[in-house]
């Protein structure tokens, strides 16, 4: 049932349930099955299912009742991205999602990507546009540019429709993503963004750069998106250092 690797049962656990949240298999309201139930189906101790929980509920994304039972919280299917800070929480936001290709070209890139990229003022990027989605429908519009070395290896037919694509870059530089910079900026949605949006123009989104660095500190890609807020909602964790 799970990964061998090194990865504590009870976050695969929590992986598992939250997909299921996202994908509307656990529609809103649903009440989960207990944790004997869990414990008998996914072969984990009863302490693996309740921090699993434990975390699920930290996440908002399921509710206790006492008396009653666990329950899938009201809105719980719309995509919500958790940050605490590390690569492995953005690849977990992206499951139970999917992504549409709509088109992979060589561009000039613009001037912002270009310097993130450390490229020359005559270089070209190549860019990839997909459209992400969930059960309730398309959610955010990416635009991911990859630097020339880097998107002459990739062809557009490799991506299917659950690819994660911070792990499908990590498999063709064979090198791990060591950190990202994350800038968020709200706009109004101009007509082909609201068109991939399933939304009406000038709608109000949130956007999202992020870019992405390898462990020896060389810049391996960058993401522009899109997202509608009624169907995304973000999260950030603050701890006291």
């Amino acid at each position: 049932m799970f990964d061998q690797n090194p990865i504590p049962l009870y976050y695969q656990l929590k992986n598992i349930i939250k997909s299921k949240i996202i994908s509307n298999e656990f529609k809103e309201q649903d009440r989960l099955p207990s944790e004997a139930e869990l414990c008998i189906e996914y072969y984990v101790s009863r302490a693996t299912v309740r921090q699993a929980l434990s975390e699920l509920i930290k996440e908002e994304l399921i509710y206790r009742d006492r008396g009653k039972g666990t329950f899938v919280t009201q809105g719980a299917g719309l995509k919500r991205l958790s940050l605490k800070g590390t690569i492995e929480n953005l690849i977990a936001a992206g499951e139970g999602t999917r992504i549409k290709v709509l088109d992979y070209k060589e561009i000039t890139p613009p001037p912002q990507v270009a310097k993130v990229l450390q490229l020359g003022i005559a270089q070209k990027v190549f860019q990839l546009e997909i459209v992400r989605f969930i059960s309730k429908g398309s959610f955010g519009y990416s635009f991911i540019y990859f630097p020339p070395s880097l998107g002459k290896m990739i062809s557009s037919k490799e991506l299917n429709e659950t690819t994660e694509i911070i792990t499908f870059v990590e498999g063709k530089l064979k090198t791990k993503a060591r950190r990202a910079n994350q800038t968020i900026d709200v706009g109004l949605a101009k007509n082909v963004v609201a068109e991939n949006l399933s939304i009406k123009p000038e709608t109000p989104i949130l956007i999202i750069e992020r870019d992405y660095y390898s462990r020896e500190g060389s810049p391996m890609f960058v993401t522009i998106t899109y997202f509608r807020p009624d169907v995304y909602k973000y999260r950030i964790e603050l701890t006291r250092s």
